[in-house]
């Protein structure tokens, strides 16, 4: 999630060699002065407190010399000549009407013992009462929480939410000597993003829209134009759970296809979505499916196990075992992502050693990738085709042609299939069926079957299907 540096590492000396400036900054506002050394300043800024962090020995400025200056920040602050300000904290501060003053929060200025009070920042974590006079505070992609903090004020993480690293917010006063709870780099965070600013979007799951720079680099080196959806202003439409907590968010584990280990995602992610129906939903929750760690078909990383800080599977690869003529012809999927409909189209034997794992079908590479919806590419089965006309010849001459034609329109279709290598089961048919439009593993099927002209048209199953019995 993005989140730009709150606070500058060094805050410690830009909230207090400030203040130092400020106090020789009004002893020179009359005619006659001189030039503040700011490097005197910067010098004085760096002494430490009783517990040895950063902070300032300085004194108050009293309100009646604060008044010799002039306001900014709706009255919260005054305008200090940029000059006085040492050069690498200038840039944290509101620069004033011109380039030549910057704003410096009053609480700061004329309090001597100035510490920020501590509270609970954006994903659960500590922070510190900062002015919203800084800009670092009120600029950011994610409003900061108010917490404990007065109304003038937004809690600062002590911890930056992406990088990890101090942001020195913490650093400062009496709150220097206060520890925070360090962030390990497996650690997600708690869901404390209020969503109910962002719009709503999938219908599916709990998701929320947010620009890009809210996600990019948050979901476990994703590519986030692949795995998440657009909303219509072009953001990014993104799980509440990933979004509440900044993208560092530990999916569940979960038991998926074939009892795969796999992990429980929204089905708002689109590679979700796009397999939703043969996804498991297992122990996960109601709008979430469970992925498994690598792609079965194929064994490939789906990314669902790494998505989680320090993520990573617990058990290797175990792609489909195969049952076709060829490693990659066809696989052995378990039967829950055969449709009924379809499922007494094929068996476990396949065509070669045949499925070993229980509850699987041999089923060709071409159909898993299709779906239900597969249909072989067209072909010509000349042999069929040539078996039609003489047949017809005998007995209606003038039919012979359109007959050739009709029993030769065929698909090919894989020698794995049971109705198949019934066709297939001598040297002699499955020559006759062979074709060079269709792949080493399959074969030509004509449409209808040449054995049973006399009967009328009767369909192979080549060319459409009628559900399995018992199905609809």
């Amino acid at each position: 999630m993005y989140l730009a540096s709150t606070v500058p590492m060094s805050i410690r000396l830009l909230l207090g060699g400030v203040v130092g400036v400020v106090i020789c900054c009004i002893c020179c506002i009359g005619p006659g002065c001189v030039e503040v050394d700011t490097d005197q300043a910067s010098q004085q800024a760096s002494t430490t407190t009783s517990c040895g962090k950063g902070d300032l020995d300085r004194k108050a400025v009293a309100p009646d010399m604060l008044a010799a200056l002039h306001s900014c920040c709706d009255g919260r602050g005054h305008l200090v000549p940029a000059q006085l300000v040492p050069d690498a904290f200038r840039s944290w501060l509101k620069p004033g009407p011109t380039d030549e003053t910057v704003c410096v929060p009053d609480e700061i200025a004329t309090d001597a013992s100035w510490s920020p009070a501590p509270c609970a920042s954006v994903m659960g974590l500590d922070g510190a009462c900062i002015s919203t006079c800084i800009p670092m505070v009120t600029e950011q992609a994610i409003e900061l929480p108010q917490d404990v903090c007065g109304p003038n004020q937004r809690c600062a993480p002590c911890i930056h939410p992406q990088t990890l690293e101090v942001t020195g917010a913490c650093d400062v006063g009496e709150r220097a000597c206060t520890p925070y709870k360090p962030i390990g780099n497996c650690d997600p965070f708690s869901p404390t993003l209020d969503l109910s600013k962002f719009a709503a979007c999938c219908a599916d799951g709990p998701a929320h829209c947010a620009a890009k720079d809210l996600v990019t680099g948050s979901v476990g080196g994703l590519n986030i134009d692949s795995m998440l959806g657009r909303c219509p202003d072009k953001s990014y439409c993104v799980p509440d759970d990933l979004l509440a907590r900044a993208g560092r968010y530990q999916p569940a584990a979960c038991r998926s296809l074939g009892d795969r280990e796999g992990r429980c995602l929204s089905v708002c992610v689109k590679a979700v979505s796009d397999e939703k129906d043969l996804l498991p939903q297992a122990s996960c929750k109601s709008g979430e499916r469970c992925v498994p760690c690598y792609d079965p078909r194929g064994g490939a990383a789906t990314g669902a196990c790494t998505l989680g800080p320090c993520d990573k599977p617990k058990e290797p690869a175990r792609p489909f075992e195969p049952c076709g003529v060829g490693q990659d012809d066809a696989s052995c999927v378990p039967t829950q992502l055969v449709p009924a409909s379809e499922a007494c189209n094929f068996d476990a034997k396949g065509c070669g050693k045949g499925c070993s794992e229980p509850n699987t079908l041999c089923v060709p590479k071409k159909a898993i990738a299709a779906g239900a919806g597969f249909e072989g590419k067209k072909c010509t089965a000349s042999l069929p085709g040539l078996l039609a006309w003489f047949s017809v010849l005998l007995t209606d001459p003038g039919q012979a042609a359109t007959a050739a034609t009709d029993y030769a329109d065929g698909r090919c279709m894989s020698q794995c299939l049971p109705a198949v290598q019934k066709q297939v089961s001598s040297p002699l048919l499955k020559a006759a069926l062979t074709s060079t439009e269709c792949d080493a593993d399959e074969v030509c099927v004509p449409c209808y079957d040449p054995m049973r002209i006399a009967e009328g048209k009767i369909s192979t199953g080549a060319c459409w299907r009628d559900p399995c019995p018992g199905t609809s």
